[in-house]
């Protein structure tokens, strides 16, 4: 009796959300327009164009068996540092080096193949989720900030605070890398060939990078008519004048809405805002809902705490940007944004230094409670 009104009452709730984004659709027609074409445009502009090759590109590293043989030269840097199969190292590799998605799609790949288990797959997901050099050196460096030092600074922030990640992950997960040594020496001695030959893993890669391209372009759209709506609405103003309210800083406050939702949408409104050049790295190492979404549609059916997946996004965010606040202190590089955007010279100081240091302390904690609670 008591499940028929549960089930009832989450009818009755999606079907009143439903309504109510259909009216919101209707009002709002214009700005959801307005949002989807800018999304479209960014998409066609600067994510196909730089992701398209590497995901086609992996899918074929994994689907002809090449990441098995890459896999091998890098064994010892697997084992020792991330404790995975040596069958994950070009996908590790890859995900640093092509971009947000790339990650995923190699692991759901591998656990496709057999090559690791659940455990593993959501080991790798907690740190193989990094923006690539083609976004953040030609998009965010050279177009909105003008100096692509800027952006080799804000990728290295990426890939190191992705590496420190993938070293804690290692210890935490000590149940996954239990079997590890057993799977690693039987993929030396045997490395499974692919079943499908050079031109048909060829044609199935490009397949499978068409889809996630296509996927791509879908959530960018619709998280771009869904901030131009909350623009129009004020709720974006709403969550800024709260967080202000709160005695958070202006260019953080200001840019929060943006940073949770989409990551072009929030570096743009970074670059037009004059912020520090931690902001920048803040919002991309936490990547958005956009690309959490897109990386949980991509993982599908595979069993993992999307919890900890949100924490650990956190904990590259706060981490990446404490290791750009402290580069900038060494080094500061000449840099202003596009003047499409607005001439504004950036700052590179920051107040938050050891609030941001601090907040990596408890998200660690918190992750090694959850390890904690596991094993009880």
């Amino acid at each position: 009796m008591i499940s028929q009104v549960i089930t009832r009452t989450k009818a009755a709730a999606i079907s009143a959300v439903t309504v109510c984004i259909m009216a919101v659709l209707l009002i709002f027609s214009g700005e959801v327009s307005g949002g989807v074409a800018a999304g479209l445009r960014s998409s066609a502009g600067l994510l196909i164009p730089s992701l398209f090759p590497f995901m086609a590109v992996s899918a074929f590293i994994i689907r002809s068996g090449i990441s098995e043989k890459i896999g091998i030269i890098l064994a010892p840097v697997t084992r020792c540092f991330f404790k995975l199969p040596l069958s994950c190292s070009a996908a590790v590799f890859l995900s640093f080096a092509g971009g947000f998605p790339i990650g995923a799609k190699c692991v759901r790949l591998l656990y496709e193949k057999g090559s690791i288990n659940a455990a593993q797959a959501e080991q790798m997901m907690n740190y193989c989720v990094c923006s690539g050099p083609a976004f953040l050196i030609t998009g965010v460096g050279t177009l909105i900030l003008h100096n692509a030092q800027l952006g080799i600074i804000l990728y290295l922030s990426q890939v190191l605070s992705g590496l420190i990640l993938g070293i804690i992950s290692g210890r935490i997960y000590k149940s996954a890398a239990a079997g590890n040594e057993e799977c690693m020496s039987r993929n030396i001695q045997n490395i499974p060939q692919s079943k499908n030959g050079i031109i048909d893993s060829f044609i199935l890669s490009c397949s499978d990078a068409a889809g996630s391209v296509i996927g791509l372009t879908a959530m960018v759209a619709l998280f771009g008519a869904i901030t131009s709506v909350c623009d129009s609405s004020g709720v974006t103003a709403f969550v800024s004048a709260a967080l202000r309210a709160a005695g958070a800083e202006a260019p953080f406050a200001d840019n929060f809405f943006y940073i949770f939702t989409e990551v072009t949408k929030a570096c743009t409104s970074i670059g037009s805002s004059g912020c520090p050049l931690w902001l920048f790295s803040f919002a991309v190492g936490f990547g958005g809902l956009c690309v959490h979404f897109q990386i949980f549609s991509i993982l599908g059916d595979i069993p993992f705490s999307k919890l900890r997946f949100f924490v650990f996004r956190l904990m590259n965010a706060f981490l990446s940007s404490v290791i750009v606040y402290i580069v900038c202190r060494f080094y500061q590089p000449d840099g202003e944004v596009s003047l499409i955007l607005g001439d504004v010279v950036l700052e590179y100081g920051a107040a938050s230094f050891r609030g941001a240091a601090a907040l990596v302390i408890m998200c660690a904690v918190f992750v090694f409670s959850l390890r904690v609670r596991s094993t009880r």
